[in-house]
């Protein structure tokens, strides 16, 4: 099968060097003195051993086998092994759609993403 160049999409990912509890007490904390919480400040960002530990802290969660697979996904992490790069590629136009559904239902139901991730979108 021949990937469809027009379907092309690069995504980002870093996760917060801190435990969901550090996290959610952090934000619990700013919200109770009045004050913007700004993780990136306060915990950094987890330095990745290789792209599958990346992957699975990540943790790109209720998101259907089935949908998961419509795409060629290519995995990579950048020279500080702190940006997990994300490219996917559709096979099939009906199939990015179908894909884009999965992620909407997903973040539904709590979100695709561990919450200590901060994602980033590429044009």
């Amino acid at each position: 099968m021949k990937l469809i160049p027009n379907t092309y999409k690069k995504y980002g990912y870093k996760m917060f060097n801190c435990s969901l509890s550090d996290l959610f007490e952090y934000i619990k904390h700013c919200y109770d003195v009045k004050k913007v919480s700004d993780p990136t400040q306060e915990f950094g960002f987890l330095i990745f051993n290789n792209v599958d530990e990346a992957i699975q802290k990540i943790n790109f969660k209720h998101i259907p086998a089935e949908h998961g697979k419509l795409p060629q996904i290519k995995h990579s992490l950048t020279e500080s092994n702190q940006l997990l790069i994300r490219e996917i590629t559709f096979y099939k136009a009906e199939d990015q759609q179908l894909y884009q559904n999965s992620i909407e239902k997903a973040w539904a139901l709590e979100g695709h993403l561990d919450p200590r991730v901060q994602q980033f979108y590429y044009d």
